[in-house]
């Protein structure tokens, strides 16, 4: 997963979409943005646009790697906690 995170934040940067005043707002506008894309899509097709969907995990990616969260192990204490409420 690391070279993911890793590969998705390197071309993205490349493109210039991110740099060091890209904001916490900034992502969360892309993440609506992706979202709103996938929706579009559906609405359209009755469907899941496969490729929209990834998008929105590397926004959220690409938010994390910026800020330095460790999100494997956020995604773990995530898990954890959605257990303990069975």
């Amino acid at each position: 997963m690391k070279s993911i995170i890793i590969n998705n934040y390197d071309s993205t940067i490349k493109r210039g979409l991110i740099n060091s005043k890209t904001s916490k707002k900034d992502f969360i506008n892309k993440l609506f943005e992706e979202i709103r894309e996938l929706e579009e899509y559906y609405i359209l097709n009755n469907k899941l646009d496969f490729e929209e969907l990834a998008d929105i995990i590397l926004v959220c990616l690409n938010c994390a790697y910026h800020y330095n969260i460790d999100i494997e192990r956020q995604l773990k204490n995530k898990i954890q906690k959605n257990y303990k409420r069975i």
